[in-house]
């Protein structure tokens, strides 16, 4: 028992430091009082295998303490090093090379998504058919989708353009999207300096508007 309390003290300790609000301490104490001496034995062996890991709550508007800056002040307590130089390594010709300055270098999850454009792209019938909430083609007029992680790549190669073509007037601006097709039927190209004079907002970002209103909540949008 008295091992557990060292133990509990120290956890208490360790979350109130990075959550000084006291929130997610709470939260431990009342985690560790419905547990017995055996679980909390299994809870301490996984957490030093790594099969177990404490964690963090922050639900909206609750605590704002968990910050960057305060992690990185309390990482030096902790021996925590979040920035390390990196060694690179080409091939057996060529000597490792370390980088003069340091790198973030953490543990984040990671899903590769399945991104088969034959499951994403149809031929559409017609240009008519628009969904009243987005904006956006559907139904027999929806041709094909762009998913987040199309968009972070073309945002990684700087195709800026591209992105403003596909998610804004393609994507749901009405304005923008019929003058659109009026230019390509008439000079079989498209500017998209052109179409700022004729942008109108993108029909979702006006529809979440509504939505977080309905719920009292104010937004920039």
């Amino acid at each position: 028992m008295a091992n557990r309390k060292i133990a509990e003290e120290f956890i208490y300790k360790f979350i109130k430091d990075i959550d000084p609000s006291g929130y997610n301490t709470e939260k431990y104490k009342i985690i560790f009082t419905e547990m017995n001496d055996k679980e909390f034995d299994d809870y301490m062996v996984g957490l030093r295998d790594k099969t177990k890991f404490l964690v963090l709550f922050k639900p909206a508007f609750k605590t704002k303490e968990i910050t960057l800056e305060n992690n990185l002040k309390i990482a030096k307590k902790y021996n925590v090093k979040f920035f390390q130089k990196l060694v690179v390594t080409n091939n057996d010709t060529t000597p490792d090379y370390k980088t003069p300055i340091e790198y973030l270098v953490i543990d984040l999850p990671f899903k590769r998504q399945s991104q088969n454009l034959i499951k994403k792209i149809n031929i559409p019938e017609n240009n008519k058919t628009i969904d009243q909430l987005t904006g956006q083609p559907t139904g027999i007029s929806q041709g094909a989708k762009i998913s987040y992680p199309e968009l972070q790549l073309l945002t990684s190669m700087g195709l800026d353009k591209s992105i403003e073509e596909l998610i804004k007037y393609r994507g749901g601006d009405k304005g923008g999207f019929n003058a659109y097709n009026t230019m390509f039927i008439k000079y079989g190209v498209a500017n998209l300096k052109t179409l700022e004079n004729y942008s109108t907002s993108v029909e979702s970002t006006n529809t979440l508007k509504v939505y977080l209103s309905s719920m009292h909540l104010r937004s920039s949008l």
